[in-house]
Formats: C-alpha cells, sequence, structure tokens
C-alpha cells in the first residue's frame, strides 16, 4: 500500500488497474482538477516484461503531454513494419504515418505514475476491488485491504483491470469474441555470442540457420519470431533475444511462469531442431483472444483498455488502451467539472466502441494471415502482391496509427 485507505472520503474518479490505461486516464482528470484514486490489487509494479513498446497514435499523445521529456525516449516512424505476416513497406519522409514509442511497459508504468502522482492522484496497491454497488449519487466501492475490508465512494468508477476485469463481469456486461487454436510460447534468452551471428536482414543461429529478426518465420511447426532486447531497451546485453513460438493449441493451457523445460519442447516442435539459449527469464504462455465488451458504459462505471477489449494479434493494444483513457479523460472532466450532461459518457461508449472494432478488425485479419492452412497460404500470396505498392500498405498503416 502506498496510502491507506480513508473511507470518508469521497473522489470524483475510482479507477482500477495500475497499468498503463489506468495511470493514463489518472493523469488526464488529475491534470483537470479531478479528485482520482487508483486500486491496484498487486503490491508492487510488476518486474515481469511485458508489452516493448507503443504502436500507433498513442505515442504522439504522450510526447504532446511532455511525458517523454527530458527520457531520452523518442516517437519514431518505421520506414519498415509488419502486417501480420508479411511486410509494410513504408518509406522514409512525411508521408510515412506510423508512429512508434519504443519503450519497455514498465517503464512507461513509471513514467505515467509519476505524472499522476505529481497532478495530484492517490495511487492504492495491495488494494483489491472485490465488489461495488451504484445509485443516483455514486458508486460505493468494496475493497480487501490487507485482508481488511473497506469501503471507497466515488462518483464513477472505470475498470482498467485486464482481461478477466471484475468490474466489468460485476456490471454483468458480455465480452463477446473467440479463443485463438493456437498457443504461443514467449521468453527472453540468452544466446551465448559464438553462436548467432548477425546478419543484414536477421541473425544466423547455430543448428538453425538464418531466420529474420523483427518479424515471424514459418518453420514446419508453426511460427517463430526473434528479436534483440537491446533494440528495445538499450540497458539490455547484447545477447538477450526475445523469442516466442506459435503452434496449434490443442489441449494445452496457458502457464505462466512456463517452465522452461516445456519452453524447449515447444521451440523444438515448432523448430524441429534445438536453438541453443542456456538462460531463460519471463517464459509464459498465451492463447490470443479477440474480444470486445457489449459496451463501455453500464450507469456511472465505465470500461478501458483491456477490461473493453483483447485483440488477437499484437502491436494494438496499447494505442487503443491508451486512446480510451484520452478521450474518457476528457468527457469525465465535462461531466464533472463543466456541468456536461452524461451524454457525453454514451458518446465515449460509441466513440471508442467502434475504434476497438475497427482494431479487432485489422487484427483479425492478421491472425488470418498468419494461419498455417492451405487457403492462408492463397491469401496471403494475394494481399502480399497488393502490398508491394507503398500506397496500400500505408493505407493499412493509417488503420493501425489510428488507435
Amino acid at each position: 500500500m502506498t496510502v491507506s485507505i480513508d473511507s470518508d472520503s469521497g473522489h470524483d474518479v475510482a479507477v482500477v488497474g495500475a497499468g498503463p490505461v489506468g495511470l493514463l486516464l489518472a493523469g488526464e482528470v488529475a491534470a483537470r482538477g479531478i479528485r482520482v484514486v487508483v486500486l491496484e490489487r498487486a503490491k508492487a509494479p510488476s518486474t515481469q516484461p511485458k508489452a516493448n513498446g507503443i504502436v500507433g497514435s498513442a505515442a504522439l499523445e504522450l510526447a504532446r503531454r511532455g511525458i517523454l521529456t527530458g527520457t531520452g525516449l523518442k516517437v519514431l516512424s518505421p520506414p519498415r513494419f509488419q502486417f501480420g505476416p508479411l511486410p509494410l513497406r513504408l518509406g522514409f519522409g512525411p508521408g510515412n504515418p506510423l508512429h512508434v514509442l519504443p519503450i519497455p511497459q514498465r517503464r512507461l508504468e513509471e513514467l505515467l505514475e509519476s505524472r499522476a502522482r505529481a497532478l495530484g492522484a492517490t495511487v492504492l496497491r495491495g488494494c483489491e476491488v472485490v465488489g461495488y454497488t451504484q445509485d443516483d449519487t455514486g458508486v460505493a466501492i468494496g475493497v480487501r485491504d490487507n485482508d481488511e475490508n473497506a469501503r471507497v465512494h466515488a462518483s464513477h468508477l472505470v475498470g482498467c483491470d485486464g482481461a478477466h476485469s471484475i468490474v466489468r463481469k460485476t456490471a454483468g456486461i458480455g465480452f463477446s469474441g473467440f479463443t485463438s487454436d493456437r498457443i504461443a510460447s514467449i521468453a527472453r534468452v540468452r544466446i551465448p555470442a559464438d553462436r548467432v551471428r548477425v546478419t543484414p536482414d536477421g541473425v544466423d543461429i547455430d543448428g538453425l540457420g538464418r531466420v529474420a529478426t523483427m518479424r515471424p518465420n514459418r518453420m514446419p511447426g508453426g511460427t517463430f519470431s526473434i528479436a534483440s532486447v537491446r533494440a528495445l531497451d538499450r540497458t539490455a546485453p547484447d545477447d538477450v533475444y526475445l523469442i516466442s513460438v506459435h503452434e496449434p493449441r490443442g489441449e494445452a493451457e496457458p502457464r505462466d511462469p512456463l517452465p522452461v523445460g516445456e519452453l524447449r519442447a515447444s521451440i523444438r516442435r515448432v523448430l524441429g531442431t534445438e536453438l541453443p539459449f542456456d538462460e531463460a527469464t519471463a517464459a509464459r504462455s498465451t492463447v490470443g483472444n479477440s474480444r470486445q465488451a457489449d459496451t463501455y458504459r453500464s450507469g456511472r462505471v465505465l470500461l478501458a483498455g483491456d477490461a473493453a477489449h483483447i485483440f488477437n494479434a499484437g502491436g494494438s493494444a496499447l494505442n487503443v488502451g491508451l486512446n480510451d483513457a484520452i478521450e474518457l479523460g476528457r468527457r469525465l472532466a465535462a461531466v464533472l467539472r463543466s456541468g456536461s450532461s452524461s451524454i457525453e459518457l454514451d458518446e465515449y461508449d460509441g466513440l471508442r466502441r467502434a475504434a476497438g472494432e475497427r482494431a479487432l478488425r485489422h487484427t483479425r485479419a492478421q491472425a488470418a494471415l498468419d494461419r498455417d492452412d492451405d487457403g492462408a497460404g492463397a491469401l496471403r500470396e494475394v494481399v502480399a502482391e497488393l502490398l508491394r505498392g507503398r500506397r496500400a500498405a500505408r493505407r493499412l498503416a493509417r488503420l493501425i496509427e489510428q488507435g
């Protein structure tokens, strides 16, 4: 816990979840003079590597707010990006519409929490939300703090508490979509320098051969991706790589942490050979979901980020979620400070659900292109032909950029 709960103190907004979306939202409303408290179940920030950056317009929004000032972090426009397994050749110059901010999620959370606190937000850790009720006057939130029950009162409650959101479930909001039939095993591994050589278009690994970096490689049992962690985090050692393998799920269930023996077995099934690594950290397996909340608003309760939508292809979750926070922060301020009608919050629901639907479409398309059946192979060939033109590639990049 950072601060003890004062059950007699009311708040304008209570945010559940101290991930990037919840922390940005807290900063957005605090900047407008709104009393906000963030309720986080975990007692301390996670040290596990998660996302490695922001892809899309949210990166520019953070820069505009001065959040990156003095950090050495820069928003880039990459000349090449991936749409599922296919390259988007975007080129250099002002015509490139895509923006990327390479930043480990933990560093992003540090910056956003520092800003939120500086603006007056309260962040409570080790504070688990166990339920809530709402009426015309506000929301009464039940929390468990160090095995003691307490209650927090707020005018509005926002669930930024992930795909398994208790806020969404308690509101009875459906989470429509589907679960993938593929499973991904992900880890950071150390490959000794004498076992790998950097090439102009990837890396050459002993026993495996040449593979591309920063994009999927189609292998005998699925797909394999590898990237230097140092390219994403300048403090990382040169010999540490972020790897992932995707294969048919079968009866497998996701595991976090994933035992190293199971990680090696998964890699062997996909590559048809061993990967010569001698250390592995942050190993886990995940099953992709593609889902969206049926509504982002139930009275005084709202949803943002993964509580509202999850995607079965990477790169869009943070962008869409951070843009949720920016839009919701503005509209909550209009209602709570400017006296605007609660129609503002209905408009948030309509606007951001439409954005979520766009992201669902293009991430589902990316996942479909990455499948291993004959139909997907033909689809890849046709779409790859279309994407040879820069105009088509940039049009898809604009779709990813929107968030």
